[in-house]
């Protein structure tokens, strides 16, 4: 089993806090073996099995649980007066109003709650009505190429790199990563449950051909500018009449799933945000390849979400930047200053690596400008932009951004 150190560090540091910890995450990212490695962590500490007290609400033997009252008296009947009571409630979401049930739990002293669910919307929006300022949401994502390596140290790093860019990060994956055909089989259980489970039978699709059109052309143009109005013009041209307005609900219904992740643009020289245009980054790029296949022409974009994701996970706020026409592939906001990332996938053309240098130039300021790639030199060049090596960063060798 692979320890998500950098979870459960965050986690630990949240333990006998008194806020509601709501794990995110999209469906075998990893949240429910995560609490397990926490409430195995808080035993071997000495925290006593009756102190905690865990439910997962995807079992069938918990089906009479996915009642708020029965989750609730379920609780109350099993905690410990005069101690802590470490509540652990897995896919809430499958019990309709637990949020009051939950709100119910906080109100007691001594409870210290840990939520988990497969939806953004449910785990956010319909949480902070009624909890406002009592929970702290902590997104968990597929592995990291760090977490993904510990499994396969045995492979070059760099062939693990292209292994973890095709199959994706997904912590069963590991187990059918060299027989293809049942990881594909693999991915395609995962898709076909989060399309189904957390987006259309969550906000009652009718139009399911339209729903995978949408999820397919986001999945070929990841990392690239995007916009309801562009997706309506390839479904109407390919005969599929849908309107823009019902293409901006499936968008964020695929997000809310957290299939994607939208980075929205900034105007680096007026400081304003951008409406028109976004990016969105598939969760796990193993899902992209097996909606759209691994296409060798679309490494450069794959490595792209893979440095975006690995931001996401490292909590750093992420933007897409233009500055002078010129696009910034991330503006990472920092707590005092911002950095600015262009990822290449070589910058041994020259040609290459003056276009990507362009555009860090071009912006005002003397903050720091990284250009990531996979073959860089260690060193800083005369315009004080800094080449970082994609792979060493990953693996943690280099702590720039860390």
């Amino acid at each position: 089993m692979i320890e998500r150190t950098n979870y459960l560090e965050w986690i630990t540091s949240l333990k006998d806090k008194h806020v509601i910890k709501v794990i995110t995450g999209v469906r075998r990212s990893g949240k429910s073996t995560l609490l397990r490695q926490y409430r195995n962590q808080l035993m071997q500490h000495g925290i006593p099995a009756e102190q905690i007290i865990a439910i997962d609400l995807d079992l069938f033997e918990n089906e009479s649980l996915r009642e708020k009252h029965a989750l609730h008296q379920y609780i109350i009947d099993r905690m410990q007066p005069d101690r802590m009571n470490y509540i652990f409630i897995d896919e809430a979401q499958r019990c309709p109003g637990f949020e009051d049930a939950v709100e119910s739990l906080y109100s007691h002293d001594l409870t210290d709650i840990y939520i988990t669910g497969s939806n953004a919307h449910m785990l956010s929006s319909e949480l902070a009505t009624l909890l406002s300022g009592r929970f702290m949401t902590i997104p968990v994502l597929p592995l990291s190429f760090r977490e993904f390596s510990q499994a396969r140290a045995e492979v070059d790093p760099r062939q693990r790199f292209y292994q973890y860019l095709e199959w994706g990060g997904f912590p069963e994956m590991l187990q059918f990563i060299d027989n293809p055909p049942s990881a594909s089989s693999y991915l395609e259980g995962v898709y076909n449950t989060v399309l189904v489970n957390d987006v259309s039978e969550r906000h009652a699709i009718r139009d399911m051909t339209a729903l995978k059109r949408i999820a397919r052309y986001m999945y070929a143009h990841a990392g690239s500018l995007i916009s309801a109005g562009k997706i309506q013009g390839a479904l109407t041209s390919a005969g599929h009449k849908i309107s823009q307005p019902t293409v901006d609900s499936y968008i964020d219904y695929l997000t809310d799933g957290m299939l994607f992740y939208e980075a929205q643009r900034f105007d680096l020289k007026g400081k304003d945000y951008l409406k028109l245009l976004a990016k969105y980054y598939a969760v796990d790029t193993g899902l992209r390849n097996y909606v759209i296949g691994y296409r060798s022409e679309d490494i450069g974009h794959m490595v792209e979400n893979i440095v975006y994701l690995e931001l996401l996970r490292r909590r750093y706020p992420v933007l897409v930047g233009t500055v002078k026409g010129r696009e910034v592939d991330f503006v990472v906001k920092e707590q005092y200053a911002n950095s600015y990332i262009q990822v290449a996938l070589t910058i041994q053309n020259t040609e290459t690596l003056e276009r990507e240098k362009a555009s860090l130039k071009a912006i005002p300021g003397y903050e720091a400008r990284y250009v990531f790639a996979l073959d860089t030199p260690a060193v800083a060049d005369k315009d004080g932009i800094r080449y970082v090596n994609i792979i060493d960063w990953l693996l943690g060798n280099d702590r720039i951004l860390p």
